[in-house]
């Protein structure tokens, strides 16, 4: 936990990668700009708010503006490598391995200043679970995200190695009875709320989220231990598309001004698009070194 306290990125982890299925970009010219999210919760009123989104991004870049769901962190990036994805929100661990594999750049971040204090990724157990502390976690069945979560997968990870001060690929090697990838924050909770997981890693968001939507009651999970907060998360942009078009891209999300959207999609209505830099992630790339974890290892 010590180290993970110190680190000042958001998380949202959770939540959705925005990137492509279709070849974007011929010749040089764009055809089309094409956003696509990674699966989470799906309803009439989120799909409805990134319609209005996506329609007026492409009245602002004068483009059509298509989007597709990605199935992982892994299909996103290798969408965006293979020129068939134009721009994604990243959690900052999958953002530094696109960077590496498929040559991302940031256009902007999604800063939340209602969790400015809060942690980013918490770990818990069934409410009425025997487990107390990290170090009951031994043998027991762990659910993560995704590979590439920041907050579902790498900052729990990394709670853990802090806490007990063992080797990071000790819990590759017979700490845990087993790892579980849910592929989903809300599906991760549910798993640990359901039984099928011991104990889960998560955004720090997600189980009170779903304790709102009434998916899960209030008491049925206990945190047994979190993480510090983040700043922002990356939206990042391939490098190859042409700056006359990053530049309107950028201009349209920094000046986007909808409550609606950013508390239906990303559960806060004081979320926002803010500058961000490469270097602002470097510590980030200073986690995925603790944890022995190149991006080759990211995406296995």
């Amino acid at each position: 936990m010590k180290k993970i306290a110190s680190i000042v990125l958001l998380l949202m982890a959770a939540v959705s990668i925005l990137s492509a299925c279709g070849s974007s970009q011929s010749g040089g010219t764009m055809k089309k700009f094409v956003i696509a999210y990674l699966p989470g919760e799906a309803n009439d009123e989120s799909a409805k708010l990134n319609k209005d989104f996506e329609d007026k991004l492409s009245a602002a870049i004068g483009l059509p503006v298509e989007s597709y769901k990605a199935t992982s962190y892994n299909a996103a990036i290798e969408a965006m490598k293979n020129g068939k994805a134009d721009m994604a929100t990243f959690g900052p661990f999958s953002y530094i391995v696109a960077v590496d594999r498929a040559k991302v750049e940031p256009i902007v971040g999604i800063s939340m200043p209602s969790l400015a204090n809060s942690p980013a990724s918490v770990i818990i157990v069934p409410k009425d679970s025997d487990i107390k502390t990290v170090a009951d976690l031994k043998g027991k069945t762990m659910g993560f995200v995704d590979p590439v979560s920041t907050t579902g997968h790498l900052f729990p990870k990394s709670l853990i190695v802090d806490e007990l001060g063992i080797d990071p690929e000790e819990l590759e090697s017979g700490f845990f009875k087993s790892i579980q990838f849910a592929g989903k924050h809300d599906t991760a909770v549910l798993g640990v709320v359901k039984g099928q997981y011991d104990a889960a890693g998560v955004s720090g968001m997600y189980p009170e989220m779903l304790v709102q939507k009434g998916l899960i009651p209030k008491d049925s999970y206990r945190v047994i231990a979190q993480s510090g907060p983040l700043n922002a998360t990356p939206v990042g942009i391939r490098s190859t598309v042409p700056d006359e078009v990053k530049q309107k891209v950028k201009a349209f999300l920094l000046g986007y001004n909808n409550p609606e959207y950013f508390q239906n999609l990303f559960g806060m209505a004081d979320a926002k698009f803010v500058e961000v830099k490469d270097s602002d992630f470097d510590n980030i790339r200073d986690v995925a070194k603790q944890l022995k974890l190149s991006s080759e290892d990211l995406l296995k």
